[in-house]
């Protein structure tokens, strides 16, 4: 499977678990620290998802394979990690999370980080046979989705 279909249904998925992260609410706390988890996550799920669009914003209009870009992504946020659109959708799954005090949210989002790992490695196989040694540098010098774990 390439990348870009695994990469829709992840998306999609993600998309289906936000009404459910807000309905299934099973808040652990209440009253002031209540809010201040809530605030704190509106905070990291406007933060990231004004971060996605500006990572988007980068690409090309079609982006569904390698050879669609003119070069290699090196500059911005691909200066210090791999992945950084996935990092924002993951971070914005447990904004989304904390924001309506969902703890199956939490749970549903923590379980989806396999799937980012999946579609991250699909997609890298697909930037090594395109881009070679460089994708292959590219990726010893940066973490996959956050700094400072470059790959092996």
């Amino acid at each position: 499977m390439e990348s870009w279909l695994l990469r829709r249904a992840v998306f999609l998925l993600f998309i289906v678990l936000v009404p459910f992260s807000c309905a299934i609410r099973y808040p652990v706390v209440v009253g002031g620290t209540a809010d201040i988890i809530s605030w704190f996550g509106f905070s990291m799920f406007t933060v990231s998802l004004a971060f996605a669009f500006y990572v988007h914003s980068l690409f090309p209009r079609s982006h569904k394979r390698p050879g669609d870009f003119k070069n290699l992504l090196t500059d911005g946020p691909y200066r210090y990690v791999r992945h950084p659109f996935y990092a924002a959708f993951i971070v914005m799954g447990f904004g989304i999370s904390l924001w309506c005090l969902s703890v199956p949210g939490l749970i549903a989002y923590a379980l989806m980080l396999p799937l980012w790992e999946k579609v991250a490695e699909i997609e890298e196989r697909e930037l090594l046979e395109y881009w070679g040694d460089r994708y292959r540098e590219f990726m010893r010098t940066r973490g996959r989705f956050f700094p400072g774990r470059a790959s092996r």
